[in-house]
């Protein structure tokens, strides 16, 4: 194992952020997750899930994804998956990595998203983790 020094803007920190879906809202997840205009920046197309035309909450994660407030993000599942069809993901909530000033900002961003406008997301139940500016990555 190698450590590696993390580069934050000055005044800005590391937040490791979990959000839990509220209960049964998987078929709202799936529906304002549904897959349409505008196309995504080639960035985001890593994701097997991803297709050249992506949901309203791909797109407004665009901003944050290019501005560096959000490092990376993605589904949580309840168990691993048979294949990658969303409709098959059995889906507990989102992770995400933020840098931000403060817990309050990075829950601020996360209010705007689709998920949290929609009721998938439940909002009280957000853990906004600070991490170290030191982690342990691999060689």
């Amino acid at each position: 194992m190698a450590t590696a020094s993390v580069t934050k803007p000055e005044g800005k920190y590391e937040f490791l952020v979990v959000v839990p879906d509220k209960p049964n809202v998987r078929e709202q997840r799936l529906k304002v997750r549904q897959y349409a205009s505008p196309p995504v920046p080639q960035a985001m197309l890593k994701c097997p899930v991803h297709s050249p035309n992506c949901s309203l909450h791909f797109e407004n994660m665009v901003p944050f994804m290019e501005g560096g407030s959000w490092k990376m993000g993605g589904a949580l599942l309840n168990s691993v998956p048979k294949d990658d069809d969303p409709a098959n993901l059995d889906f507990m909530g989102s992770t995400l990595v933020c840098v931000a000033e403060s817990v309050e900002q990075v829950r601020e961003q996360l209010s705007r998203d689709i998920y949290a406008t929609s009721g998938v997301w439940d909002m009280e139940k957000v853990s906004t983790i600070p991490v170290p500016e030191t982690a342990v990555t691999s060689s």
